[in-house]
């Protein structure tokens, strides 16, 4: 009966003593373009409610990771794109 009580000692103490900045509180520029550019990018090809999907819900960070990245040159794109309309 000793050992389960300390192994969740243990593990209490672990999970209460993470770092604060583990947790991010602010959000850069770059990670909320991204955040917005995949979330648009996946209604697009995935339809409207791809987050009810498990399949196309997984794919989200992965393009949020793509877009990060590859950021300078999908703004550039994306700018080049505006200038020619």
């Amino acid at each position: 009966m000793k050992k389960p009580t300390r192994i969740l000692l243990v593990t209490l103490f672990c999970s209460l003593s993470l770092p604060l900045h583990a947790v991010e509180k602010e959000l850069t520029e770059e990670k909320i373009y991204c955040l917005r550019w995949a979330n648009r990018f996946l209604s697009i090809k995935d339809g409207a409610n791809y987050m009810n999907n498990k399949i196309s819900a997984a794919k989200f960070p992965k393009y949020v990771e793509l877009c990060l990245e590859n950021y300078a040159e999908l703004r550039n794109m994306y700018k080049k794109k505006q200038l020619n309309k």
